[in-house]
Protein backbone atom coordinates (compact mmCIF):
# COMPACT_ATOMS: atom_id res chain seq x y z
CA UNK A 1 0.00 0.00 0.00
CA UNK A 2 2.37 2.14 1.14
CA UNK A 3 4.11 1.81 -2.75
CA UNK A 4 0.93 2.45 -4.38
CA UNK A 5 0.75 5.90 -2.16
CA UNK A 6 4.38 6.87 -3.08
CA UNK A 7 3.85 6.17 -6.87
CA UNK A 8 0.70 7.94 -6.98
CA UNK A 9 3.01 11.39 -5.46
CA UNK A 10 5.50 10.51 -7.60
CA UNK A 11 3.36 10.60 -10.41
CA UNK A 12 1.25 13.40 -9.43
CA UNK A 13 4.57 15.83 -8.80
CA UNK A 14 5.68 14.72 -12.11
CA UNK A 15 2.47 15.59 -13.68
CA UNK A 16 2.62 18.68 -11.80
CA UNK A 17 6.12 19.60 -13.08
CA UNK A 18 4.80 19.07 -16.84
CA UNK A 19 1.37 21.15 -16.35
CA UNK A 20 3.02 24.05 -15.29
CA UNK A 21 3.31 26.42 -17.79
CA UNK A 22 7.57 27.32 -18.44
CA UNK A 23 8.53 30.75 -17.70
CA UNK A 24 9.80 32.56 -20.50
CA UNK A 25 13.69 33.84 -20.01
CA UNK A 26 15.34 36.45 -22.20
CA UNK A 27 19.00 36.47 -21.45
CA UNK A 28 18.70 39.80 -20.09
CA UNK A 29 16.50 38.49 -17.70
CA UNK A 30 18.29 35.74 -16.47
CA UNK A 31 20.80 38.52 -15.71
CA UNK A 32 18.51 39.73 -13.93
CA UNK A 33 17.07 38.05 -11.90
CA UNK A 34 20.41 36.86 -11.44
CA UNK A 35 21.23 39.60 -9.25
CA UNK A 36 18.53 38.96 -6.97
CA UNK A 37 18.58 34.91 -6.23
CA UNK A 38 21.89 33.85 -7.12
CA UNK A 39 22.95 32.60 -3.79
CA UNK A 40 26.70 33.39 -4.33
CA UNK A 41 25.44 37.05 -5.49
CA UNK A 42 23.44 36.71 -2.05
CA UNK A 43 26.34 36.59 0.00
CA UNK A 44 28.73 38.78 -1.84
CA UNK A 45 25.73 41.29 -1.25
CA UNK A 46 26.08 40.53 2.79
CA UNK A 47 29.23 40.99 2.74
CA UNK A 48 28.35 44.33 1.10
CA UNK A 49 25.93 45.35 4.28
CA UNK A 50 28.43 43.80 7.02
CA UNK A 51 30.87 46.50 5.65
CA UNK A 52 28.57 49.13 5.64
CA UNK A 53 27.84 47.62 9.66
CA UNK A 54 31.49 47.88 10.37
CA UNK A 55 31.95 51.24 8.99
CA UNK A 56 28.51 52.85 11.09
CA UNK A 57 30.35 51.60 13.72
CA UNK A 58 33.42 52.73 13.37
CA UNK A 59 32.04 56.55 13.22
CA UNK A 60 30.20 55.77 16.21
CA UNK A 61 34.22 55.60 17.98
CA UNK A 62 33.93 59.62 17.27
CA UNK A 63 31.09 59.58 19.91
CA UNK A 64 31.23 59.62 23.50
CA UNK A 65 30.51 55.89 25.84
CA UNK A 66 28.13 56.33 28.57
CA UNK A 67 27.54 53.42 31.54
CA UNK A 68 25.39 53.56 34.49
CA UNK A 69 25.77 51.90 37.56
CA UNK A 70 23.60 50.45 40.47
CA UNK A 71 24.85 48.53 43.34
CA UNK A 72 22.00 46.87 46.22
CA UNK A 73 23.90 45.71 49.26
CA UNK A 74 22.59 44.07 52.77
CA UNK A 75 25.11 44.05 55.81
CA UNK A 76 24.74 42.37 59.25
CA UNK A 77 26.77 42.63 61.90
CA UNK A 78 27.29 41.06 65.64
CA UNK A 79 29.20 44.02 67.13
CA UNK A 80 28.05 45.37 70.44
CA UNK A 81 28.98 48.24 68.97
CA UNK A 82 26.98 49.13 65.86
CA UNK A 83 25.24 45.61 65.88
CA UNK A 84 22.37 45.40 63.22
CA UNK A 85 21.14 44.84 60.08
CA UNK A 86 21.83 47.53 57.42
CA UNK A 87 20.75 48.45 53.73
CA UNK A 88 23.26 49.97 50.96
CA UNK A 89 23.26 51.47 47.85
CA UNK A 90 25.20 53.24 45.18
CA UNK A 91 24.44 54.63 42.17
CA UNK A 92 26.23 56.43 39.65
CA UNK A 93 26.54 57.13 35.53
CA UNK A 94 29.85 58.30 34.01
CA UNK A 95 30.80 58.98 30.50
CA UNK A 96 34.16 59.21 28.47
CA UNK A 97 35.77 60.08 24.88
CA UNK A 98 38.75 60.33 23.30
CA UNK A 99 39.78 63.64 22.49
CA UNK A 100 43.07 62.69 20.58
CA UNK A 101 45.01 59.31 20.11
CA UNK A 102 47.29 60.16 17.35
CA UNK A 103 44.15 60.32 13.96
CA UNK A 104 43.83 56.74 14.94
CA UNK A 105 40.42 56.66 15.19
CA UNK A 106 39.99 59.01 12.13
CA UNK A 107 41.73 57.15 9.75
CA UNK A 108 40.02 53.32 11.11
CA UNK A 109 36.55 55.42 9.74
CA UNK A 110 38.17 55.95 6.42
CA UNK A 111 40.04 52.47 6.09
CA UNK A 112 36.27 51.40 6.82
CA UNK A 113 34.63 53.25 4.40
CA UNK A 114 36.89 51.83 1.61
CA UNK A 115 35.89 48.50 2.90
CA UNK A 116 32.43 49.56 1.81
CA UNK A 117 33.79 50.58 -1.88
CA UNK A 118 35.89 47.03 -1.61
CA UNK A 119 32.79 44.93 -0.48
CA UNK A 120 30.81 46.94 -3.55
CA UNK A 121 34.13 45.81 -6.46
CA UNK A 122 34.07 42.56 -4.81
CA UNK A 123 30.09 41.93 -6.01
CA UNK A 124 30.69 43.54 -9.03
CA UNK A 125 33.50 40.86 -9.51
CA UNK A 126 31.31 37.86 -8.51
CA UNK A 127 28.71 39.14 -10.89
CA UNK A 128 31.04 39.45 -14.22
CA UNK A 129 32.21 35.81 -13.00
CA UNK A 130 28.05 34.47 -13.28
CA UNK A 131 26.94 36.48 -16.04
CA UNK A 132 29.78 34.87 -18.01
CA UNK A 133 28.30 31.16 -17.01
CA UNK A 134 25.00 32.43 -17.53
CA UNK A 135 25.69 33.81 -21.15
CA UNK A 136 27.57 30.25 -21.62
CA UNK A 137 24.34 28.28 -20.54
CA UNK A 138 21.71 30.43 -22.37
CA UNK A 139 24.21 29.83 -25.73
CA UNK A 140 24.20 26.58 -25.04
CA UNK A 141 20.54 25.84 -25.35
CA UNK A 142 20.38 28.26 -28.51
CA UNK A 143 23.27 26.42 -29.66
CA UNK A 144 21.71 22.66 -28.95
CA UNK A 145 17.76 24.20 -30.14
CA UNK A 146 19.31 25.12 -33.57
CA UNK A 147 20.99 21.93 -34.06
CA UNK A 148 18.22 20.18 -33.08
CA UNK A 149 16.25 21.92 -36.14
CA UNK A 150 18.84 20.67 -38.25
CA UNK A 151 19.20 17.12 -37.03
CA UNK A 152 15.43 16.58 -37.69
CA UNK A 153 15.91 17.34 -41.38
CA UNK A 154 18.66 14.68 -41.27
CA UNK A 155 16.62 12.33 -39.67
CA UNK A 156 13.76 12.88 -42.12
CA UNK A 157 16.07 12.48 -44.87
CA UNK A 158 17.82 9.44 -42.88
CA UNK A 159 14.04 7.51 -43.10
CA UNK A 160 13.31 8.61 -46.30
CA UNK A 161 16.81 7.27 -47.46
CA UNK A 162 16.10 4.07 -45.43
CA UNK A 163 12.53 3.49 -46.79
CA UNK A 164 14.01 3.99 -50.33
CA UNK A 165 16.51 1.74 -49.72
CA UNK A 166 14.34 -1.06 -48.06
CA UNK A 167 11.94 -0.97 -51.08
CA UNK A 168 15.17 -0.85 -53.71
CA UNK A 169 16.64 -4.24 -51.66
CA UNK A 170 13.23 -6.04 -51.78
CA UNK A 171 13.56 -5.68 -56.07
CA UNK A 172 17.00 -6.32 -55.87
CA UNK A 173 17.94 -2.88 -57.19
CA UNK A 174 20.86 -2.88 -54.35
CA UNK A 175 23.02 -5.39 -52.32
CA UNK A 176 21.38 -5.95 -48.76
CA UNK A 177 25.06 -4.22 -47.29
CA UNK A 178 23.53 -0.56 -48.96
CA UNK A 179 20.27 -0.70 -47.14
CA UNK A 180 21.96 -1.91 -43.56
CA UNK A 181 24.41 1.17 -44.03
CA UNK A 182 20.75 3.10 -44.38
CA UNK A 183 19.61 1.74 -41.50
CA UNK A 184 22.60 2.09 -39.29
CA UNK A 185 22.82 5.90 -40.65
CA UNK A 186 18.83 6.37 -39.72
CA UNK A 187 19.48 4.80 -36.09
CA UNK A 188 22.98 6.68 -35.82
CA UNK A 189 21.05 10.11 -36.72
CA UNK A 190 18.28 9.26 -34.34
CA UNK A 191 20.64 9.03 -31.46
CA UNK A 192 22.72 12.17 -32.08
CA UNK A 193 19.25 13.66 -31.75
CA UNK A 194 18.39 12.66 -28.67
CA UNK A 195 21.95 12.99 -27.22
CA UNK A 196 21.78 16.53 -28.56
CA UNK A 197 17.97 16.44 -26.73
CA UNK A 198 19.85 15.35 -23.35
CA UNK A 199 23.08 18.00 -24.10
CA UNK A 200 19.76 20.47 -24.35
CA UNK A 201 18.45 19.35 -20.99
CA UNK A 202 21.74 19.41 -18.89
CA UNK A 203 22.21 23.25 -20.41
CA UNK A 204 19.06 23.97 -18.64
CA UNK A 205 19.91 22.41 -15.83
CA UNK A 206 23.24 24.27 -16.02
CA UNK A 207 21.28 27.74 -15.94
CA UNK A 208 18.68 26.99 -13.49
CA UNK A 209 21.40 26.74 -10.48
CA UNK A 210 22.99 29.76 -11.58
CA UNK A 211 19.31 31.34 -11.27
CA UNK A 212 18.49 29.41 -8.11
CA UNK A 213 15.80 28.21 -9.62
CA UNK A 214 14.42 24.65 -9.11
CA UNK A 215 15.80 22.06 -11.47
CA UNK A 216 12.39 20.30 -11.73
CA UNK A 217 10.26 24.20 -12.15
CA UNK A 218 10.03 24.36 -16.16
CA UNK A 219 11.38 27.39 -18.05
CA UNK A 220 12.26 28.17 -21.52
CA UNK A 221 14.75 30.59 -23.31
CA UNK A 222 13.39 33.63 -25.53
CA UNK A 223 15.45 33.10 -28.85
CA UNK A 224 16.79 36.11 -30.25
CA UNK A 225 16.92 37.09 -33.71
CA UNK A 226 20.19 34.71 -34.63
CA UNK A 227 20.68 36.78 -38.34
CA UNK A 228 20.79 39.89 -36.51
CA UNK A 229 22.73 38.66 -33.29
CA UNK A 230 25.40 37.58 -35.70
CA UNK A 231 25.26 41.22 -38.07
CA UNK A 232 25.75 43.17 -34.52
CA UNK A 233 28.43 41.41 -33.45
CA UNK A 234 31.61 43.56 -34.34
CA UNK A 235 34.93 43.68 -32.88
CA UNK A 236 35.92 46.64 -31.34
CA UNK A 237 39.36 48.03 -31.71
CA UNK A 238 41.99 46.67 -29.52
CA UNK A 239 43.10 49.86 -28.04
CA UNK A 240 39.42 50.55 -26.94
CA UNK A 241 39.07 46.94 -25.44
CA UNK A 242 41.93 47.83 -23.36
CA UNK A 243 41.27 52.08 -22.46
CA UNK A 244 37.19 51.10 -21.38
CA UNK A 245 38.76 47.29 -19.59
CA UNK A 246 41.25 49.38 -17.53
CA UNK A 247 38.44 51.86 -16.71
CA UNK A 248 35.51 49.42 -15.68
CA UNK A 249 37.41 46.49 -14.33
CA UNK A 250 36.61 45.88 -10.70
CA UNK A 251 40.25 43.53 -10.39
CA UNK A 252 41.91 46.61 -11.07
CA UNK A 253 40.05 48.64 -8.89
CA UNK A 254 40.37 46.16 -5.74
CA UNK A 255 44.35 46.30 -6.29
CA UNK A 256 44.33 49.94 -5.91
CA UNK A 257 42.16 50.49 -2.98
CA UNK A 258 44.30 48.04 -1.17
CA UNK A 259 47.47 49.89 -1.57
CA UNK A 260 44.74 53.21 -0.39
CA UNK A 261 44.05 50.73 2.55
CA UNK A 262 47.43 49.29 3.32
CA UNK A 263 48.61 53.26 3.48
CA UNK A 264 45.92 53.56 5.83
CA UNK A 265 47.43 50.58 8.21
CA UNK A 266 50.73 53.20 7.97
CA UNK A 267 49.10 55.90 9.57
CA UNK A 268 47.03 53.51 11.73
CA UNK A 269 50.37 52.21 13.19
CA UNK A 270 51.92 55.74 13.75
CA UNK A 271 49.32 57.05 16.18
CA UNK A 272 51.04 54.97 18.66
CA UNK A 273 54.10 57.53 17.92
CA UNK A 274 51.56 60.16 19.80
CA UNK A 275 50.25 61.21 23.08
CA UNK A 276 46.48 59.84 23.20
CA UNK A 277 43.65 62.54 25.70
CA UNK A 278 40.91 61.52 26.84
CA UNK A 279 37.77 63.41 29.00
CA UNK A 280 35.86 61.29 31.43
CA UNK A 281 32.65 62.45 33.24
CA UNK A 282 30.63 60.90 35.67
CA UNK A 283 27.90 61.28 38.55
CA UNK A 284 27.28 59.62 41.60
CA UNK A 285 25.32 58.75 44.77
CA UNK A 286 24.23 56.31 47.37
CA UNK A 287 22.69 55.52 50.67
CA UNK A 288 22.25 53.48 53.54
CA UNK A 289 19.22 52.77 55.54
CA UNK A 290 20.52 53.22 58.92
CA UNK A 291 21.60 56.92 57.97
CA UNK A 292 18.67 58.25 57.38
CA UNK A 293 15.52 58.69 54.90
CA UNK A 294 17.25 57.41 51.42
CA UNK A 295 15.58 60.71 49.37
CA UNK A 296 17.64 63.24 51.59
CA UNK A 297 20.69 60.53 51.67
CA UNK A 298 20.60 60.77 47.65
CA UNK A 299 20.74 64.27 47.65
CA UNK A 300 23.59 64.87 50.30
CA UNK A 301 25.66 62.39 48.91
CA UNK A 302 25.58 63.82 45.58
CA UNK A 303 28.50 63.95 43.42
CA UNK A 304 30.23 65.23 40.40
CA UNK A 305 33.35 64.82 38.31
CA UNK A 306 35.20 65.49 35.49
CA UNK A 307 38.69 64.75 34.13
CA UNK A 308 41.42 64.50 31.32
CA UNK A 309 43.60 61.59 31.07
CA UNK A 310 46.40 61.88 29.09
CA UNK A 311 48.76 58.69 27.90
CA UNK A 312 52.24 59.51 26.68
CA UNK A 313 54.34 56.40 24.88
CA UNK A 314 57.46 56.46 26.04
CA UNK A 315 59.05 53.34 25.13
CA UNK A 316 56.97 49.76 24.26
CA UNK A 317 60.17 47.24 23.15
CA UNK A 318 59.93 48.74 19.58
CA UNK A 319 56.66 47.88 18.76
CA UNK A 320 54.87 50.78 17.71
CA UNK A 321 58.42 51.18 15.48
CA UNK A 322 57.92 47.27 14.13
CA UNK A 323 54.36 48.06 13.17
CA UNK A 324 54.88 50.98 10.93
CA UNK A 325 57.65 49.38 9.07
CA UNK A 326 55.54 46.14 8.65
CA UNK A 327 52.51 48.37 7.41
CA UNK A 328 55.02 49.85 5.01
CA UNK A 329 56.46 46.11 3.41
CA UNK A 330 52.37 45.54 2.84
CA UNK A 331 52.22 48.99 0.98
CA UNK A 332 55.35 47.90 -1.37
CA UNK A 333 53.24 44.80 -1.71
CA UNK A 334 50.41 46.27 -2.52
CA UNK A 335 51.94 48.32 -5.02
CA UNK A 336 53.77 45.47 -6.66
CA UNK A 337 50.35 43.34 -6.61
CA UNK A 338 48.70 46.22 -8.31
CA UNK A 339 51.78 46.53 -11.68
CA UNK A 340 51.71 42.79 -11.34
CA UNK A 341 47.47 42.78 -11.86
CA UNK A 342 47.87 45.51 -14.79
CA UNK A 343 50.51 43.49 -16.49
CA UNK A 344 48.64 40.76 -16.10
CA UNK A 345 45.02 41.83 -17.47
CA UNK A 346 47.13 43.59 -20.28
CA UNK A 347 48.40 40.39 -21.89
CA UNK A 348 45.22 38.59 -20.78
CA UNK A 349 43.09 41.30 -22.99
CA UNK A 350 45.80 41.30 -25.33
CA UNK A 351 45.35 36.96 -25.91
CA UNK A 352 41.51 36.85 -25.64
CA UNK A 353 41.09 39.45 -28.14
CA UNK A 354 43.27 37.24 -30.35
CA UNK A 355 40.99 34.46 -29.55
CA UNK A 356 38.06 36.47 -30.40
CA UNK A 357 39.39 37.29 -33.68
CA UNK A 358 40.51 33.57 -34.28
CA UNK A 359 36.46 32.80 -33.39
CA UNK A 360 35.03 35.30 -35.72
CA UNK A 361 37.64 33.59 -38.19
CA UNK A 362 36.46 30.00 -37.79
CA UNK A 363 32.77 31.03 -37.57
CA UNK A 364 33.01 32.77 -41.05
CA UNK A 365 35.01 29.84 -42.96
CA UNK A 366 33.08 27.14 -41.18
CA UNK A 367 29.47 29.29 -42.16
CA UNK A 368 30.74 28.92 -46.10
CA UNK A 369 31.92 25.26 -45.22
CA UNK A 370 28.86 23.88 -44.10
CA UNK A 371 26.71 25.47 -46.94
CA UNK A 372 28.89 23.98 -49.37
CA UNK A 373 28.54 20.41 -47.54
CA UNK A 374 24.66 21.23 -47.40
CA UNK A 375 24.43 21.21 -51.18
CA UNK A 376 26.85 18.94 -51.63
CA UNK A 377 24.76 16.32 -49.82
CA UNK A 378 21.35 17.49 -51.11
CA UNK A 379 22.89 16.90 -54.49
CA UNK A 380 23.94 13.54 -53.86
CA UNK A 381 20.35 12.22 -52.57
CA UNK A 382 18.96 13.49 -55.39
CA UNK A 383 21.22 11.04 -57.19
CA UNK A 384 21.18 8.49 -54.78
CA UNK A 385 17.20 9.04 -55.22
CA UNK A 386 17.82 7.92 -58.83
CA UNK A 387 20.04 4.81 -58.21
CA UNK A 388 23.44 6.73 -59.89
CA UNK A 389 25.09 6.31 -56.59
CA UNK A 390 25.57 4.10 -54.02
CA UNK A 391 24.44 4.03 -49.84
CA UNK A 392 28.21 4.31 -49.40
CA UNK A 393 28.85 7.31 -51.62
CA UNK A 394 25.97 9.21 -50.24
CA UNK A 395 26.69 8.40 -46.49
CA UNK A 396 30.28 9.74 -46.86
CA UNK A 397 28.19 12.83 -47.84
CA UNK A 398 25.91 12.87 -45.04
CA UNK A 399 28.66 12.56 -42.71
CA UNK A 400 30.58 15.04 -44.39
CA UNK A 401 27.82 17.62 -43.98
CA UNK A 402 26.67 16.61 -40.17
CA UNK A 403 30.55 17.26 -39.09
CA UNK A 404 31.02 20.35 -40.76
CA UNK A 405 27.34 21.60 -39.08
CA UNK A 406 28.93 20.90 -35.63
CA UNK A 407 32.13 22.43 -36.48
CA UNK A 408 29.76 25.48 -37.54
CA UNK A 409 27.75 25.45 -34.45
CA UNK A 410 30.76 24.88 -32.20
CA UNK A 411 31.68 28.02 -34.02
CA UNK A 412 29.15 30.17 -34.24
CA UNK A 413 28.24 29.87 -31.24
CA UNK A 414 32.01 29.86 -29.23
CA UNK A 415 32.55 33.34 -31.11
CA UNK A 416 29.58 34.75 -29.80
CA UNK A 417 30.37 33.64 -26.30
CA UNK A 418 33.56 35.14 -26.61
CA UNK A 419 32.44 38.36 -28.36
CA UNK A 420 29.74 38.54 -25.30
CA UNK A 421 32.48 38.17 -22.73
CA UNK A 422 34.17 41.12 -24.49
CA UNK A 423 31.06 43.08 -23.50
CA UNK A 424 31.45 42.08 -19.66
CA UNK A 425 35.39 43.05 -19.70
CA UNK A 426 34.51 46.37 -20.93
CA UNK A 427 31.75 47.24 -18.31
CA UNK A 428 28.96 46.77 -21.62
CA UNK A 429 25.61 45.41 -20.77
CA UNK A 430 25.23 41.93 -22.85
CA UNK A 431 22.25 41.86 -25.10
CA UNK A 432 21.71 39.13 -27.79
Amino acid sequence: MKKIVLLILICGASWYGWAQEPTRFSLEDCLKYAEEHNYTLQNAKLDQSSSEIYYKQAKLQMTPTISASATQGFSNSHSSINGGTDWTGNYGISAGITLFNGLNTFNSIKQRKLDVTQSSLLYEQSKNNINIQIVQAFLNILMNEELLSFQKDVINKSREQMVQGRNRYAVGQILESDYLLLEAQYISDSTNYQNTLIALNNSYITLKGLLAINSMEPIEVIKPDTAAMMENLLVPPLQDVIDRAFDYLPELKISQNRIESANYDVKIAQSAYYPSLGLNAGISTGYAASAGTWGSQLGERLGENVGLSLNIPIYNQNKARASVKLAKVEVQQAENNLKETQLDVLQELQKYYLEVNEAANNYRVSMIRGKAYYANFQAYNMKFMYGTITAADLLTQQNNYLQALNTYMQDKYSFVLQRKILDILMGVPVTL
